[in-house]
């Protein structure tokens, strides 16, 4: 393989690495989303810190679609964490793989 050819297959390889993790961390974001008590909710690291930090038990948030809706601060915290956790050890082996591919 000549010296151009190696260069050009390692930018081929960066630049397929750079659109593999963009279009990964896409799909993250749709697997962020979840659905509570009629309404549809992302899951961010803000939402799970006012929730976490509201001293009510029942409280009202809009969701992406700008209504607003009752949830159960406990029960509501719970499965937001674990739908978030899951998406981000999603995300996080995924990304591992690609760095390996990258490597290659």
């Amino acid at each position: 393989m000549t010296e151009l050819e190696q260069l050009t297959a390692e930018i081929k390889r960066a630049t397929d690495y750079q659109v593999n993790k963009r279009i990964l961390r896409e799909k993250i974001q749709t697997d962020l989303h979840f659905t509570y008590n009629g309404g549809l909710f992302k899951i961010t690291p803000e939402l799970l810190a006012f929730v976490a930090t509201w001293h009510d038990s029942v409280l009202y948030i809009e969701d992406t679609y700008e209504n607003p809706i009752e949830i159960q601060r406990d029960e509501f915290l719970k499965l937001a964490r674990q739908q978030y956790q899951a998406a981000m050890n999603e995300w996080h082996q995924q990304h591992v793989e690609l760095r390996k591919i990258r490597k290659v």
